[in-house]
């Protein structure tokens, strides 16, 4: 079925909401800078005080301005060029290409990115010369490093191996929910009945906000769910790679080549016969390289879940830096980096030879 027209009812609204938000962002930074620059005091758009957490009249003021702003420009588009809005919904009338500095949208952008920069900056409160010259801790903290003290290497190589199989176990528990979830996030095999496309908007909203959410902080309700230690850690990454391989794979599914879907479906195959012979075999060969890249970033991640008492080397490693032992912390590192090293070598073999 044919897309709408650039000029349906659809398109207008999806512009000018771009517009919308793209100048709501605009006024609420530059805002942001003057106040943080002239060191005036008053109601933001992004820093408040208790006193102005109420104040939402300031909120639509600036609201209201940019509504206006986003109309005029496109009411004005043939006379200063199509906005954003018009350009990404396809509304753009002119066909003439001319460089961004002769028209109003090149150098909106280019003064977002500015604004974005400097805003950033402030707020991370970015502090380069300190970075650049308080280098006594740094020395400290290199001379650890390059020399490992070994009398923790036993109990680092005993908890590394905890960290792989904790790797391990999670992607193995989040393959089989995964591969039955990706079905059903697939556009392409979704978007014949009302009900499937309802499944499909359910699972893949619900795969967005758990994959949202860090492995941290799942290892944190994990742990307060079934206590410190490993299987907390497991049951974290589980469910961050549920989310993850579900977009992966769902993904691959969408990029299938439809011939023998429709070939299987002509002969009155059921709908389990066409996904076991014409999806699941196009999809085998990349859905294994996705689950061993997963396992490879889950050996990464699981060294941090041990932070908070998931388990693995990250365990141990957090109080020694706490305490700044870093000799010990130089020996825990090396040990991680030569894991993570010859898991990377190792994955990428074995992705070639799938592929």
């Amino acid at each position: 079925m044919a897309g709408p027209e650039p000029d349906s009812w659809q398109a207008r609204p999806r512009a000018l909401a771009v517009d919308l938000a793209l100048i709501y962002l605009f006024l609420l930074m530059a805002e942001f800078l003057y106040i943080a620059f002239s060191g005036r005091q008053g109601p933001t758009g992004l820093l408040l005080t208790p006193e102005e957490i109420l104040d939402l009249l300031h909120y639509g003021r600036l609201l209201m301005a940019a509504l206006a702003l986003a109309l005029a420009w496109q009411a004005l588009a043939r006379v200063v060029g199509a906005s954003p809005g018009l350009a990404a919904a396809g509304l753009e009338k002119s066909a003439e290409v001319r460089p961004w500095t002769r028209t109003l949208r090149g150098w909106f952008s280019a003064l977002l990115i500015e604004l974005t920069v400097f805003t950033g900056w402030l707020i991370t409160e970015v502090q380069l010369v300190t970075f650049l010259t308080q280098f006594s801790k740094a020395r400290d903290i290199v001379r650890g490093l390059l020399h490992p003290e070994m009398s923790i290497l036993h109990q680092g190589v005993i908890l590394l191996v905890q960290t792989i199989f904790l790797a391990f176990m999670a992607t193995a528990f989040a393959i089989p929910v995964a591969f039955a979830l990706s079905f059903f996030a697939a556009r392409n095999l979704t978007r014949d009945s009302p009900l499937a496309r309802g499944l499909y908007t359910l699972v893949r909203a619900l795969m967005n906000i758990t994959r949202s959410v860090e492995p941290l902080v799942w290892a944190l309700i994990f742990i307060s769910w079934v206590g410190i230690g490993p299987f907390a850690g497991v049951l974290a990454l589980w469910v961050h790679s549920i989310a993850a391989l579900v977009k992966l794979y769902s993904e691959q599914i969408e990029n299938i080549d439809d011939g023998p879907v429709e070939a299987i479906t002509a002969t009155g195959a059921s709908t389990l016969q066409v996904l076991r012979y014409g999806v699941v075999p196009q999809v085998i060969p990349p859905f294994l390289s996705f689950t061993i890249y997963r396992w490879d970033i889950n050996v990464r991640m699981s060294t941090i879940i041990g932070f908070v008492g998931g388990g693995g080397i990250g365990y141990i490693l957090k109080p020694r830096v706490d305490l700044g032992q870093w000799g010990e912390v130089g020996t825990l590192v090396l040990l991680i980096a030569a894991t993570v090293w010859a898991m990377d070598i190792l994955s990428a073999r074995i992705r070639e030879k799938i592929v």
